[in-house]
């Protein structure tokens, strides 16, 4: 795997992370109205944990991406920073 795509998924998973963070801090200073929802809610997508009970091992298997418009703008500039790194 190329070097730039590791980057690349780390940027993109910090810019994520500090957007879902910077939403969830406006949702709880905000007063309540349609501005506070607009950061509060967001939609989740994937798989909700799986339990797989073979009796000598259990494994419990789930991948849940949550997404709100804080999260999509947090990575939309980190892979434009990104992109004017890796020039």
């Amino acid at each position: 795997m190329s070097k730039n795509v590791i980057y690349f998924v780390i940027v993109i998973v910090v810019g994520a992370l500090l957007g879902t963070f910077i939403g969830e801090f406006l949702a709880m200073v905000m007063p309540a109205g349609n501005a506070r929802d607009l950061f509060a809610k967001g939609i989740e997508a994937g798989l909700h944990p799986a339990r797989l009970d073979l009796r000598v091992i259990e494994l419990t298997f789930g991948c849940i991406f949550k997404f709100n418009v804080t999260s999509v703008a947090g990575i939309v500039a980190a892979a434009y920073i990104f992109r004017g790194i890796a020039k």
